[in-house]
């Protein structure tokens, strides 16, 4: 028995961030992942096509060591990510196992710091391409972490017609850094600091992200014009709020990722709307999204582990055929 080992570097390999091809690959992956997650939910006997059983944490002296099991078609896997819990310590080292589906044993184990922010950016990215306007011009994204660079690299893949991208953060180096890498990544596109005109900024957007770790809202919903389309996926318990309650109730579309899951963990929809107003996202009807794109939508996801049985599942078959990584015997 072999188990395939894939690093942080065959990862980012892998996943060829900046490639509008290679993220609009994952975003298709994700819109099936979505349609089959759904349908596992509503059709006996679709669910051993997508199981997403609750997750399981652990808690130690530093971190919140959570485990998120699910199979997705023929993929089967865990992943294991650990949130820091002490003062000082920073980062979510995550690792992503995946069973072989002939013996049963470990196929392979891969660093999978990257993939959740690609996978949930690139579920972001079927929303965008449901609801927001195909010209869209004018992009602001909160927060200037893994998130928020996938976020851009997403959103400038489904919509190549953004020209001028505005991001906010509360620390200023980590907002610049990332403006100067995403000006050498695409030197075509303005890049700016949205933290000065936060509100003009907002007010001129086609399109928002928010991708923040705030308990308490960073973007307000009078800001909003007609037409917008959000994208909210930093938040994850109920005490968290990247948005305000008005922004909720301006949204005339809500989706979601899961209906159930953000019933748990989005505090924001929790408190200013309910569960039948929602959409889950496998229900949306995308041939007869283009009616909806003159009015705000809102995409809330806070991640189904499915989603990470359909990117470890692709990124194996990409290392067999890219001949990537390293097999041990085990």
């Amino acid at each position: 028995m072999s188990i395939l080992i894939l690093s942080a570097n065959d990862i980012n390999a892998l996943l060829s961030q900046g490639d509008p091809e290679a993220a609009n690959q994952i975003v298709d992956l994700m819109e099936a992942t979505f349609s089959k997650y759904t349908q596992g939910q509503k059709v006996a006997q679709k669910a051993q096509e997508a199981q997403s059983p609750q997750r399981i944490g652990v808690s130690t002296e530093t971190h919140k060591v959570l485990f998120m099991p699910s199979r997705l078609d023929h993929t089967t896997s865990i992943k294991i990510v650990s949130v820091p819990t002490k003062e000082g310590l920073s980062g979510l080292p995550a690792t992503i196992l995946v069973i072989d589906e002939k013996t049963g044993g470990v196929e392979a184990v891969m660093n999978a710091d990257a993939l959740t922010a690609v996978r949930t950016a690139a579920g972001s990215g079927v929303a965008t391409r449901y609801y927001a306007h195909p010209e869209s011009k004018n992009l602001v994204v909160f927060g200037a972490g893994a998130q928020g660079r996938s976020h851009v690299d997403m959103m400038i893949a489904v919509r190549p017609s953004l020209q001028r991208i505005a991001i906010w953060n509360r620390g200023e180096t980590r907002r610049l850094q990332l403006i100067q890498d995403l000006q050498k990544a695409y030197p075509d596109r303005t890049f700016v600091s949205a933290n000065e005109q936060l509100q003009d900024e907002v007010e001129g957007a086609d399109i928002v992200c928010t991708c923040t770790n705030a308990t308490e809202p960073v973007l307000f919903g009078q800001w909003l014009k007609p037409g917008v389309h959000l994208n909210s996926v930093g938040s994850y318990r109920m005490d968290m709020h990247e948005v305000d309650a008005e922004t909720v109730k301006r949204a005339e579309i809500i989706a979601v990722d899961s209906v159930e899951a953000c019933g748990h963990e989005a505090g924001e929809l929790v408190k200013s709307s309910k569960p039948q107003d929602w959409i889950e996202m496998g229900n949306i009807d995308k041939a007869n999204t283009d009616k909806d794109r003159g009015k705000i939508t809102l995409f809330k996801s806070v991640g189904i582990s499915v989603q990470d049985s359909a990117i470890s599942g692709l990124m194996v078959a990409k290392a067999k055929q890219q001949n990537l990584g390293n097999i041990i015997p085990f």
